[in-house]
Order: C-alpha cells, then sequence, then structure tokens
C-alpha cells in the first residue's frame, strides 16, 4: 500500500502543474484569475517575433490570433505589432489606416476576353478581384492592378469586384462592369431567330450564305383555312401537325412568305418577308446564282435544267426522301427536304417526294417562281407555282 500511495503522490506531483496558471515573475506574483500565462514586471515587457512583412506572408498557415511585429508595416513604414485574423494579417495601430476603394480603369474587352483594370491607392499593399462580392474567396492579386478574364460570351455584360488590400484591412469592395464585344458571325455557324428561339445551320454556297434547312417560323393554323395579312405569321404544317413542321419546316402562301410585300426579281431580292432580321426571301435570279455555281450547265430558263445541281442540294439517303432520291449527295450543304405542299384551296401531298421552295419573284398576279426538287430526278427546276398553294419556304443572307 505505501508503493502505491507514493506512486499516485509522484503522479499528482507531475500532472497537476500541466493544469495550473503560469506566472513570469521575478516576485513569485500569481496569476491573474483569468490569465493561464502573465507576465508580470514593472521593467521589462514581453517581445514577439520580429518579421518583415514579406517574412510574415510566408508563415504557413498561420493560426488564428497569432501575433508577429511587423518591422515594415503601418502607413510610415516604421512597424507594428500585427495579430492574423479573418485570413490575414492586421496591424494593431492607431497610426494605420484602411485603404480607400479603388477606382475602375479603363477596360479593354473582345469578344470572350476582358483586361479589368484599376487605379493603385495609398497604403495598399496587395489587391483582390472576384467574380461575386466576397472578400473572403477572392483572387490575390498581389499588386497588379489589372486581372486578365478569358472565356467569355460575346455581347454579354459583366460585373466584377476589386478591393484594396493592406495589413490595416481591405478597403470596401468596387464593383467594376463591362460588356465583352459583339459577335463576329460567319456564314457556316448557326444563327438563333429572336422571334422563337428557333436555331438554324447556314452554309455558304460561292459568294451566298443560305440557311441549311427550311424555315419555320409562325402560329399553325388549318389547310383548310387561308393565310391572312393579321400582323402574325401564319403557317401550315403537314397533315395539320406541329411535328411535320419540326422536321420539313413550315408551308407559306406566297403572299404571307412575302409579308405581303411586293415581288421582286433583283439579285438581291431586297425582300425580307417573314425571315429573320439580316435574311431575306431569294429572288428566281439568287435562287439560279446557286445553281449555276453547282453545275455549269444550269440555264435558269425554267423547267428541269442543268445535270445534277438537284442531287448536290438534296439530303442523302431515304430518311425523309422516297427512294430512290436520285443523285442526292448534298454536297452543296443545302440539306433540301421534301416537304411536300398545301394544296390550293386545302388539302396536303408530296411529302417524302417533292421539295418546292417559293422565290421572291412572281410570274403573273396569281402565280409566282419556285425552286422544285423531285425524288427521282438529280436536276434542279424552275417553276410557276399558284400562289395561294403553301410551299417551303428559305431564307439567304443579305450581303
Amino acid at each position: 500500500m505505501k508503493t502505491i500511495s507514493a506512486i499516485i503522490t509522484i503522479l499528482l506531483v507531475n500532472i497537476l502543474p500541466l493544469f495550473s496558471q503560469v506566472a513570469v515573475t521575478a516576485d513569485a506574483t500569481d496569476p491573474n484569475s483569468s490569465a493561464m500565462l502573465q507576465v508580470i514586471s514593472v521593467t521589462k515587457g514581453l517581445l514577439p517575433p520580429r518579421m518583415t512583412h514579406v517574412e510574415m506572408n510566408a508563415v504557413s498557415t498561420p493560426a488564428e490570433g497569432l501575433l508577429a511585429y511587423c518591422t515594415d508595416c503601418g502607413s510610415n513604414g516604421l512597424g507594428g505589432l500585427c495579430v492574423f485574423t479573418a485570413g490575414e494579417w492586421h496591424i494593431l495601430s492607431a497610426d494605420c489606416p484602411i485603404p480607400v476603394s479603388p477606382l475602375a480603369g479603363t477596360h479593354i474587352a473582345s469578344a470572350t476576353q476582358i483586361i479589368w483594370n484599376w487605379n493603385a491607392v495609398n497604403y495598399a499593399t496587395g489587391y483582390k478581384w472576384n467574380t461575386s462580392n466576397n472578400y473572403a474567396t477572392a483572387t490575390d492579386m498581389a499588386s497588379a492592378t489589372s486581372k486578365t478574364e478569358t472565356g467569355l460570351s460575346c455581347n454579354s455584360s459583366y460585373t466584377r469586384y476589386i478591393w484594396a488590400c493592406s495589413l490595416c484591412g481591405p478597403s470596401t469592395a468596387t464593383t467594376i462592369t463591362q460588356m465583352t464585344s459583339a459577335c463576329t458571325w460567319t456564314c457556316g455557324q448557326p444563327i438563333t431567330d429572336t422571334r422563337d428561339s428557333k436555331i438554324y445551320s447556314t452554309v455558304q454556297i460561292g459568294s451566298q450564305c443560305w440557311m441549311a434547312k427550311n424555315l419555320n417560323v409562325g402560329t399553325l393554323i388549318y389547310g383548310s383555312q387561308e393565310q391572312t395579312n393579321t400582323g402574325s405569321i401564319e403557317k401550315y404544317c403537314y397533315d395539320d401537325l406541329e411535328s411535320n413542321c419540326a422536321i420539313y419546316g413550315g408551308l407559306y402562301q406566297w403572299n404571307e412568305l412575302l409579308n405581303y410585300a411586293t415581288s421582286s426579281s433583283s439579285n438581291p431580292s431586297g425582300r425580307q418577308g417573314i425571315c429573320p432580321a439580316g435574311w431575306h426571301v431569294p429572288s428566281q435570279a439568287e435562287y439560279c446564282q446557286m445553281e449555276t455555281f453547282l453545275d455549269a450547265t444550269v440555264s435558269c430558263i425554267g423547267g428541269w435544267v442543268g445535270t445534277d445541281a438537284g442531287g448536290k442540294m438534296k439530303e442523302t439517303g431515304t430518311s425523309h426522301w422516297l427512294s430512290p432520291n436520285a443523285g442526292a449527295t448534298n454536297s452543296s450543304g443545302f440539306t433540301a427536304l421534301p416537304g411536300g405542299y398545301r394544296l390550293s384551296g386545302g388539302g396536303f401531298a408530296m411529302l417524302l417526294n417533292h421539295a418546292l421552295v417559293w422565290s421572291a419573284t412572281e410570274s403573273t398576279v396569281s402565280n409566282a417562281w419556285g425552286l422544285d426538287l423531285f425524288f427521282n430526278y438529280t436536276q434542279a427546276g424552275q417553276g410557276i407555282y399558284a400562289k395561294p398553294c403553301g410551299y417551303s419556304g428559305r431564307c439567304v443572307k443579305d450581303q
């Protein structure tokens, strides 16, 4: 028992001091009850580590509340006591002004990039930049007053935030905004019709830029009805099914397609019709230009002309065209589809068999020219058709 008592005594003597308060003093004064560690002296002070600003920033993962004396901080550069808190070193000095918010500079924008610029401010030791108004997650820009941001969308507005910072603390955020430059569009890229958000592929054929699919804009009305000038676009869908419009495009009476404008035989036609802004309904002469480019033997005087211009314009295969879809290579990229047509007076005919696309050029008061392609012909046709019939529409880019 004496041995056990001795062991317990030794443990108490060695362990209890680990949980006691500590005073550093020359006269054995006890520490204040609120302090774990107290230095008591009337002749000497407590000296924390002395570091330069650079050395302090090089400390690996500093703990919250870590103290150090910065030898070259403060507004006068003479130094000051610093504490690490909220992820930053802060100087504990009355003579330590927080920097003012930086003023925005002149930003430099392209279609997909912005070089953000701001002006240097007094007392700032660095700057931070962020895509949101959150200083804690901001990117440290060191002393740089410029940030290059890439991968942006053209013709779009962006808002960003910057702070000036120092050991005394950060400034309030400065909000900066800039719009990227207009989109540079080239033929072969898709376009979006802003009226209904439908997307159309495009293709360059010679010097012309064409939509590579039939126009599909407007509100469906039944084939038994006539399209009228109501101020809103109306369309037919084969067999009155919207799903057919989604594949083959809408069917339009000639006047509706022209948006009730007059005929044009010019090249370009100058008739926007119901095409999106920047596009127009092609004249017969514009179709002739394309056909001649595809097949030098095209005469463009009506009827079936040339040798293989039609085959170069038709979508390949028999997913949409009837067999044999003669000569179809679609080497032009025009991708003609056999949407059939709405008969004058109502009803539909020739789906999968016949692609007929209106031009902006009339032949008589009652008739107009159109482009004609058949499943069993390699040629392209130019024909005259009754304006009340409903045929497909294509658009060509304004020059």
